[in-house]
């Protein structure tokens, strides 16, 4: 490491100076070392400071990490959903074995369409989720340092984990060029028009979910979900294009005629089980499909402090509340409401927004009784568009975005509230 170290103080004289070659591009440079390297920045001598390497760069670090379990699922997952498409392709006498085209990576490996392995689905997966994540990275990271650039300002870390998670919300069947341009658009008009990190109103990641939403709704329409294909050209048997979809989880809810989660393990023969949604063997977008992954990403935000607690038990309990309390005014036998509340934590992404989207701490409250309210608000937002309004299965990403409006105004709130009770009891 001291080697790196020692080349990285050679070259940084090229950058650093305000006269130096390369000036203008050193918030690139910068941004490289210290995704390296602690930065090292101390106080005088003669002052009192606290240095700590924990800083944004570490903490975005943290979340990643705590991705890394919806992300290896997805890759997973993406492969076993296509494999079984396949299979029930060829059931159906629509494809055979002989037929299948691979894909760029399967090309490589000569994947066994007749019994697909374990290891076949890691190199489907592995070829459908790693150009998303490269796009998604690509493109959103490559306009921040423009506009770093620009402003001659740093380059903000909020992207590293906002990257991750605009791959784990778009299901693994995405055009690229659809995926990309989401990404510039939620970045230049969702984040770099207020001022950067930590200036943003709404969560990048959920601003590219909403536009891809209403501009592509073929792909990403709230009641059909679309198994990936290996990308062969449109009509060739195998490759799944536009050609295998089904509908979600609560849009067989919505639609069913007798009690909701009576339809639900009638679906399929057991397709949307109770322990395929925990376990997440259903396709769906990326990162949301397996609850289990997002459990135990949730536990690593909670232990080291990163992720907000109250936001997360807020929102489940606005989510089953709202939904028992609705059930028992209702008296519904069928449709939405008459599932089972704790059902609504296996069905849709719920559970992933408010872990990883709702914890965000620019576009979320940051007094902790405005978490609480922040949190089971989204919940209560989440069952009204579930249930009660007909055009949308789905309420999370409308429910995150319509709270991310109201952050601030929830912890003024709050401060308000406490200045008033303190000036009672002076």
């Amino acid at each position: 490491m001291q080697f790196l170290r020692n080349l990285i103080e050679k070259q940084k004289k090229l950058y650093h100076a305000p006269d130096s070659k390369l000036h203008k591009v050193w918030p690139l440079f910068d941004a490289f070392e210290t995704f390296l390297f602690a930065p090292d920045h101390r106080a005088g001598q003669s002052r009192v400071h606290v240095r700590d390497y924990v800083d944004l760069k570490r903490v975005m670090n943290t979340v990643i990490l705590a991705m890394l379990p919806c992300l290896l699922w997805a890759i997973w997952n993406a492969g076993a959903q296509h494999f079984h498409a396949i299979a029930g392709l060829i059931a159906a006498g629509k494809t055979t074995a002989a037929a299948y085209v691979p894909g760029w990576l399967q090309g490589i490996f000569a994947p066994n369409i007749a019994a697909p392995t374990a290891f076949d689905n890691v190199i489907f997966g592995l070829q459908r989720m790693l150009p998303i994540l490269i796009v998604s990275y690509g493109v959103g990271l490559g306009i921040e340092m423009l506009f770093s650039v620009i402003r001659k300002e740093e380059v903000s870390e909020g992207y590293l984990v906002s990257g991750m998670l605009i791959a784990l919300i778009v299901p693994a069947s995405i055009p690229l060029w659809q995926l990309a341009i989401g990404v510039a658009f939620a970045v230049v008009l969702g984040k770099e028009v207020f001022g950067g990190t930590g200036m943003n109103i709404f969560n990048p990641a959920m601003m590219v979910r909403a536009f891809l939403f209403f501009a592509f709704a073929a792909q990403m329409s709230g009641d059909m979900v679309w198994v990936a294909g290996n990308q062969s050209p449109v009509g060739v048997p195998g490759s799944l294009i536009d050609g295998y979809s089904a509908p979600t989880a609560l849009a067989v809810i919505k639609s069913s005629t007798t009690g909701a989660s009576e339809a639900l393990a009638a679906y399929g023969n057991g397709a949307y089980s109770h322990a395929n949604l925990f376990f997440g063997n259903i396709p769906g977008s990326a990162g949301e499909m397996s609850k289990l992954a997002v459990l135990i990403g949730a536990l690593i935000l909670v232990v080291t402090g990163v992720g907000s607690w109250r936001t997360m038990v807020g929102g489940v309990i606005g989510l089953v509340g709202s939904a028992l309390l609705l059930k028992l005014a209702s008296g519904a036998t069928t449709g939405p409401l008459s599932l089972a509340p704790w059902e609504h934590l296996l069905c849709g992404g719920f559970l992933f927004g408010i872990v990883y989207m709702a914890t965000d701490p620019v576009s979320s409250p940051e007094t902790n009784v405005g978490k609480w309210v922040y949190g089971v608000l989204i919940g209560l937002v989440t069952i009204l568009v579930r249930t009660i309004n007909p055009a949308y299965p789905e309420g999370t990403m409308l429910a995150i975005l319509l709270l991310n409006a109201f952050a601030p105004g929830i912890d003024h709130f709050v401060v308000a509230a406490n200045i008033k009770r303190r000036m009672a009891r002076a």
